[in-house]
């Protein structure tokens, strides 16, 4: 009897040796260290619909729109425009400027209420624009004067709201100093006539939603 209690134990021994030479088993998913590092499913309703690169589908999207006299364009609607001329001293006739004068606006379309709009253009030198803007009504609804522009005829751009602008078409007027008769050697001027006074130009129109 204690031979045999004495063979079993040897074989047990012998059966631990060997395991303890044998090298451990790689570790895999399910063990506690591979769990903790694997990302979270995705909640109930949050499921990737696929793509991968992100964005939203259906998001409203934002147009850069510049309404401007240099397009020419005439007015769909007849609007008897008044806008004043800014004072402007004396002849001038050397006044020049590296652009044709003309007179903008710019904005992100649609255009809501409370929206921005952006005054610009190039005129004759330290000179100011008026803009008037009219509802489709031809009633005046606001009015916008520019900064002085620089000595390049450049106007520094200004803003304004839309706020109390209600949903409705809108159609812009502009009065400012004209340069650009005659080009020469990559200046615009008038020869002997100086800054002419463009009044009542239709800039164009935009709509708020």
């Amino acid at each position: 009897m204690k031979l045999m209690l004495s063979a079993v134990a040897t074989l047990c021994l012998a059966t631990l040796l060997s395991a303890c030479g044998e090298p451990l088993p790689e570790s895999t998913p399910d063990t506690y260290e591979e769990t903790a590092r694997a990302p979270l499913p995705p909640l109930p309703g949050e499921e990737d619909p696929g793509g991968g690169g992100g964005g939203c589908e259906g998001c409203p999207t934002s147009t850069p729109v510049t309404i401007s006299t240099a397009q020419n364009s005439t007015p769909p609607v007849y609007i008897p425009a008044n806008v004043p001329q800014y004072p402007l001293n004396g002849g001038r006739p050397e006044d020049k400027c590296r652009q044709s004068s003309y007179t903008a606006v710019s904005f992100l379309s649609p255009l809501s209420q409370g929206g921005t709009l952006t005054f610009h253009g190039v005129v004759a030198p330290s000179s100011k624009a008026n803009f008037y803007i009219y509802n489709a009504q031809g009633q005046l609804v606001k009015t916008h004067q520019t900064h002085h522009s620089h000595d390049n005829c450049v106007i520094n751009q200004t803003t304004a709201t839309t706020y109390e602008l209600v949903p409705g078409t809108y159609y812009v007027y502009s009065s400012f100093w004209f340069i650009g008769v005659y080009l020469n050697s990559g200046w615009y001027y008038n020869g002997s006539l100086g800054p002419l006074a463009w009044n009542n130009l239709y800039v164009g129109s935009f709509t708020i939603q």
